[in-house]
């Protein structure tokens, strides 16, 4: 390898380690703090972008876990089944009037460019006429 390039090998290495060192304080300030927590506030504190941390392997499982483990508990929520099995239901039926609908829509769309594409060749042949 060439210098320049080993430079730069070097350079980039040496900010990745700065900005995972930026990142694990950011979650130590976090952790110590009350505060709700997400990727995009630990990039901020730390002065990386929310790239940096989705991507990497290390840093984005521990960014998740104290999120989840701050999220705000929801008042009065029960986990009900009879709820969860109406909400799952009413997402299938949902699903299910979507797809038909799309559906629908593709055979209209079909059947209007056939319609477009007969009328274009009437066109052509009512050009191809005049001419003669």
């Amino acid at each position: 390898m060439s210098r320049s390039v080993e430079a730069l090998a070097k350079a980039t290495q040496q900010r990745r380690k700065h900005a995972e060192s930026a990142v694990e304080k950011a979650l130590k300030q976090a952790r110590a703090s009350q505060q709700p927590v997400s990727v995009a506030s630990i990039a901020r504190a730390a002065g990386v972008s929310t790239d940096f941390i989705y991507r990497h392997p290390a840093l984005r499982p521990q960014v998740e876990d104290l999120r989840r483990s701050r999220r705000a508990p929801v008042s009065g929520a029960v986990h009900d089944p009879d709820t969860e099995a109406a909400v799952s239901t009413l997402v299938r039926r949902l699903s299910q009037q979507l797809a038909t609908e799309r559906r629908k829509h593709r055979q209209e769309v079909a059947q209007l460019q056939g319609a477009l594409a007969a009328a274009h060749g009437e066109l052509l042949a009512l050009r191809r006429q005049l001419e003669r």
